[in-house]
């Protein structure tokens, strides 16, 4: 072997683990802590509803391992609450909309006009 290049270190150290991440991370509990915190961007928009109901789903699933392997619980813990929070903020956008258009949609009725007061030269017989 070179000389320069130790064994185990450098460029022919390959992964022989088939590409899984290593023992002590949580691939369950990073995708639920991303997708709370994205959801949870996203909620104002009320797409974020979606992505925290994955994420609950997935931050769920995420504590269930750490409880087997004991890895990821904080962050499992951490995409769940997050998820719901987001969960929850999407609900209060939805409701407030829904509030917003009940409380002004006398503004947009189009069956229901209000004529003005007469304009002088219209509408009126002619003499």
């Amino acid at each position: 072997m070179n000389g320069n290049v130790r064994e185990g270190r450098g460029q022919g150290r390959g992964r022989d683990d088939g590409g899984r991440p290593p023992q002590g991370t949580n691939g369950l509990a990073v995708a639920a802590g991303e997708l709370g915190v994205n959801a949870l961007l996203g909620s104002v928009f009320l797409i974020g509803g979606l992505l925290g109901l994955v994420g609950l789903g997935l931050g769920v699933a995420a504590l269930h391992r750490a409880r087997r392997t004991g890895a990821g619980r904080l962050r499992a813990t951490a995409g769940v609450l997050t998820s719901l929070l987001a969960i929850a903020v999407s609900v209060l956008v939805a409701a407030l909309a829904l509030w917003y258009a009940h409380r002004t949609q006398g503004c947009f009725r189009l069956d229901h006009v209000h004529p003005g007061p007469p304009r002088p030269g219209y509408g009126s017989p002619s003499s």
